[in-house]
């Protein structure tokens, strides 16, 4: 391959991953797409940067063309016979699909993925171990918290073998999120704070501010919120600096609802409007229907029960909706269930997200 080809194309990626002016970031895309017509399609490095491209833009909340280019490269991988990429495409094919809520397509691509590459290769291990991260993610969002944490693990084990220690950080990471999410922290703990030493060790920042978030997410549920707004404060920095639009919008969205639990209710405007800003930025539905979910706890304190039973209904009733999300809502369902409220009718339909949020903005702030 001609070295300026690889030059210009990793130039891009970079400039790509930097830009937040969409316009822009269409014209660096055809840029980058031409500058691959420079090299040959059966190089692996240019399958390597399609996948990587498509993976910069997933992050970005730019949905439709990462999944162009990712398509582009798993069709690229099959005609090359490289099963370790094709699997990575369908991975990360299987992830755009899980956080736009659509777990079931992510839960056929991964078995496509799997498939492709064998349940315990003796080739591509990182990249197994990325699909077991994929998957133990997606198990989360279905609520398999044991398949997920089995993933996750699985992962975790792979990467100690073969010393990737950015791919350890993450998966202890992980390993942290679901012992949180079954509350047990002292564990939770051991694992976050093992990736937050690892992404000190690598300066990772991405992976310090996962890890940091995670913390934030066990003195949440311990009721340490000073200590928890911090950790997610830092996170959310480390976020925005980084461009990463869904980091920060669960950041934002955490300090929000920290704020409501201490009846902050201009704080939890401003962290919530940010979270709606960023997840609008990234096309975050789920993340959108969390925002909700924290503005149904301001209508339980005023008083507000038919307008929160609404709201949780709406919230519940929609696909792209996240376990935790529904956990989360479980002490405000308690609340209403105690009072007096008129039966919940004419709940809207999931395509009218946008004018519940407007409406719900309107009533709480």
């Amino acid at each position: 391959m001609d070295n300026s080809s690889f030059v210009t194309a990793q130039r891009l990626i970079e400039e790509i991953k930097r830009e937040e002016d969409a316009k822009k970031i269409a014209g660096l895309i055809a840029t980058f797409e031409q500058a691959l017509g420079a090299i040959p399609q059966d190089d692996p490095a240019r399958i390597d940067f399609l996948l990587t491209a498509g993976e910069v833009l997933y992050e970005k909340g730019k949905y439709k063309d990462s999944s162009h280019l990712l398509e582009s490269g798993l069709e690229q991988a099959r005609k090359a016979q490289m099963k370790g990429k094709q699997a990575l495409a369908l991975g990360l094919l299987a992830d755009l699909e899980r956080v736009q809520g659509n777990y079931r397509n992510a839960l056929s691509k991964l078995m496509q993925a799997r498939k492709v590459l064998g349940e315990n290769p003796d080739h591509d291990k990182d990249i197994s171990a990325r699909l077991h991260i994929i998957s133990g993610l997606n198990n989360m969002s279905l609520g398999e918290y044991q398949n997920s944490r089995e993933a996750f693990y699985e992962a975790y084990q792979v990467y100690s073998q073969i010393g990737d220690l950015k791919g350890k950080a993450l998966a202890a990471n992980r390993l942290g999120t679901i012992a949180t999410m079954q509350s047990e922290y002292a564990e939770a703990e051991k694992y976050l704070q093992e990736s937050l030493s690892l992404a000190k060790q690598l300066n990772d920042r991405h992976g310090m501010a996962g890890a940091l978030l995670n913390l934030g997410e066990i003195q949440r549920h311990l009721g340490q919120f000073a200590e928890a707004r911090a950790c997610y404060m830092e996170a959310s920095a480390l976020f925005a600096e980084l461009g990463l639009h869904r980091g920060m919008c669960i950041a934002e969205n955490n300090l929000g609802h920290i704020a409501v639990q201490m009846q902050d209710y201009p704080a939890s405007k401003r962290h919530y409007l940010t979270a709606l800003e960023c997840a609008k930025i990234a096309n975050l539905t789920p993340d959108k229907l969390d925002t909700l979910a924290g503005l149904v706890f301001i209508f339980v304190e005023r008083g507000q029960y038919n307008d929160a039973a609404l709201l949780i209904q709406f919230i519940l009733r929609h696909p792209a909706h996240l376990q935790e999300t529904e956990e989360f809502l479980e002490s405000a369902q308690q609340v209403i269930a105690n009072k007096q409220t008129q039966p919940v009718t004419d709940v809207p339909s999931p395509d009218q997200l946008e004018q519940v949020i407007a409406e719900t903005l309107d009533k709480v702030f």
